[in-house]
């Protein structure tokens, strides 16, 4: 990979926007040293534009904007629809679970469990989840961002210092991560944001413009797709083919089958606890949509622009081997040596900071589940429980431990890849349970249970020999059949888990009455509650408002888009459609809510 120099001007900036972050995130460590509630939710008091940019700050990690790229070099820019699936679920958080997230009062997502289910099922469940999501999962997140890190690291410093250096980043976030919990981590990733984004729209300006502008790169990408037979410029998948059938697959079912971090169905992870972190219910849901709106139709663009432009210089870009000299995953710091001296060490800051700001927000986010979801309910005294800054301290110490548990992951990993495919095939098909979790009252701990249990059998025993062989004869057999493995293991995970979880909640006895009643009067949820609603004499909440919310932020977020990006392809026929689609799902959406009461 093509190496670049930093000179006195990119350290200046480097070393003072270092400074300036974790000045900021120290500044809070008395605030967030008072109690937990401080340390995990900032006092319940974030209001929308502070919790929705630190849940997006946070999905902008060091490896997102490679991970882009790659996908646009390898499968055109539709590829991207392998995470824009997940849209129609970021809406549905939105105006579905948003407030209900708010009016539970929950810590975390874990603390759910015990709010909504009882018995022994439940308590066995929040303890491993608490340990599976603290340890496992966040710790992997830590691991595949570093590996990422240490890839543009590697552009930057010599081969000889790239560990040190990722060390000195790991150190300087983990103090200021550990003394001022989640005040810290959402103040500096309000600032590493802002970081973020100016560093990726003035690399995407100088790489299009080093390429000679954005007319000649669009045409340039056109004749080099259609010498390879590929069509890079499509936004949606053209023709009928395996990549158009597991999009298809993705858009149908990925999006309420997968616990994806920062896209979990009916919200999950940080995104979770930000909303509950939020002044009220509308800051929740304000806040939410404010983070959609950014990460799908903000966010992509930039990148995706980046790596056209090295396509264009570079055609060699366009599907090369994954291990040469011009890799796909190479191509967007390639596209440093544009950067002149200074503004060089702005996007290697505004790097850093997306690094930072996914790595604050998971260390926070594990130390929560440790601390509120097996700590506080397993291990300490129930006779002498610790005191409010006793609890702040041991959620430091966790802090302390997943950031070890992180690194040794980032040592193990061969790519960032392997951790994203890691998380998701071991949760494909669980997400539907997590979603009528909150609309049906006859799930129970044991749906949980079962569907984590079947979706981990099932994907496991897909990968073997036997199970990869089942589905290429599913697929009907030949060399195409290969491309169609994955599609096909998720519509089959997800029919198994799913078969399993519905047989475990109706041979196991429903949760009690008190709990279910309790938790009704709470969170006041939309769905199958009708029994509940009954015995408390109550009207069951009407859900029809909130679906149309749903439809027409969907078709706000999408138009948005679609027409930004036939904007910056120069197809602005179709963005004026587009666009218009979207303006008027925004306007649906602001009349819906006004009709509220």
């Amino acid at each position: 990979m093509t190496s670049v120099t930093l000179h006195a001007w990119d350290w200046a900036f480097l070393a003072w926007s270092l400074a300036v972050t974790t000045g900021v995130g120290l500044y809070y460590a008395r605030r967030a040293g008072k109690n937990l509630s401080e340390y995990l939710l900032s006092g319940r008091s974030l209001p929308w534009w502070a919790l929705g940019t630190s849940m997006v700050a946070t999905t902008f990690a060091a490896d997102t904007p490679i991970v882009v790229s790659e996908f646009v070099l390898t499968k055109g820019i539709a590829g991207n629809w392998l995470w824009w699936n997940f849209l129609v679920g970021g809406t549905l958080t939105v105006f579905v679970f948003s407030r209900l997230w708010r009016r539970s009062k929950v810590v975390t997502e874990v603390e759910l469990i015990a709010k909504r289910y009882d018995g022994r099922p439940a308590a066995a469940l929040r303890a491993f989840k608490a340990l599976y999501l603290g340890l496992l999962v966040n710790a992997i997140i830590f691991g595949w961002v570093t590996k990422a890190m240490s890839r543009v690291l590697e552009v930057v410093v010599p081969p000889e210092q790239v560990t040190l250096a990722l060390g000195a980043l790991i150190a300087l976030t983990l103090v200021y991560t550990a003394l001022s919990g989640l005040w810290g981590v959402v103040a500096t990733d309000i600032l590493q944001f802002t970081m973020a984004m100016i560093g990726a729209v003035l690399l995407a300006v100088l790489s299009v413009g080093e390429a000679g502008g954005l007319r000649a790169v669009v045409d340039r990408v056109a004749a080099i797709g259609a010498e390879s037979r590929r069509d890079v410029l499509a936004i949606v998948p053209t023709g009928w083919n395996a990549f158009t059938a597991a999009v298809l697959v993705l858009v149908l079912v990925n999006w309420w089958a997968v616990y994806y971090p920062g896209a979990e169905p009916g919200g999950g992870g940080y995104v979770a606890q930000r909303m509950a972190a939020a002044k009220d219910e509308k800051h929740a849901r304000a806040g939410t949509l404010w983070f959609v709106f950014a990460h799908y139709v903000l966010r992509p663009w930039p990148w995706i622009l980046v790596a056209l432009a090295a396509l264009a210089l570079e055609p060699r870009f366009l599907g090369g081997d994954p291990e040469g000299d011009f890799a796909p995953g190479k191509a967007y710091p390639s596209m440093f040596r544009v950067l002149p001296t200074g503004l060089l060490g702005l996007v290697v800051a505004s790097f850093v900071a997306a690094y930072m700001s996914t790595i604050t927000s998971q260390l926070n986010l594990a130390a929560s589940y440790l601390v509120n979801d097996f700590y506080l309910p397993f291990v300490a005294r129930k006779d002498r429980p610790p005191d409010d800054r006793a609890q702040v301290r041991v959620a430091r110490g966790t802090v302390v431990a997943v950031t070890a548990i992180g690194c040794l992951i980032a040592w193990a990993l061969e790519t960032a890849g392997a951790g994203w495919a890691l998380i998701m095939e071991a949760t494909a098909g669980s997400g539907l349970v997590l979603v009528l979790r909150w609309l049906w009252w006859r799930v129970n701990a044991w749906s949980e249970i079962a569907a984590m249990g079947a979706s981990a059998v099932a994907c496991l025993l897909s990968h073997t020999a036997e199970g990869v062989a089942f589905l290429e004869r599913l697929a009907g057999g030949g060399e195409a059949a290969k491309d169609l493995v994955s599609p096909l293991r998720l519509l089959v995970v997800v029919a198994v888990t799913t078969i399993a979880w519905l047989a475990a909640t109706f041979a196991t006895p429903p949760v009690g009455g008190e709990r279910l009643d309790a938790f009704y009067r709470d969170v006041r949820p939309s769905g199958f509650w009708g029994p509940v609603a009954k015995r408390l004499g109550v009207e069951p909440v009407r859900a029809g408002r909130d679906v149309l919310l749903w439809a027409a932020s969907s078709v706000f977020v999408l138009g948005s888009l679609f027409g930004v990006g036939s904007a910056v392809l120069l197809r602005f026929g179709s963005a004026a459609a587009f666009l218009a689609a979207g303006v008027a799902g925004g306007v649906a959406v602001v009349a819906l809510l006004r009709g509220e009461r």
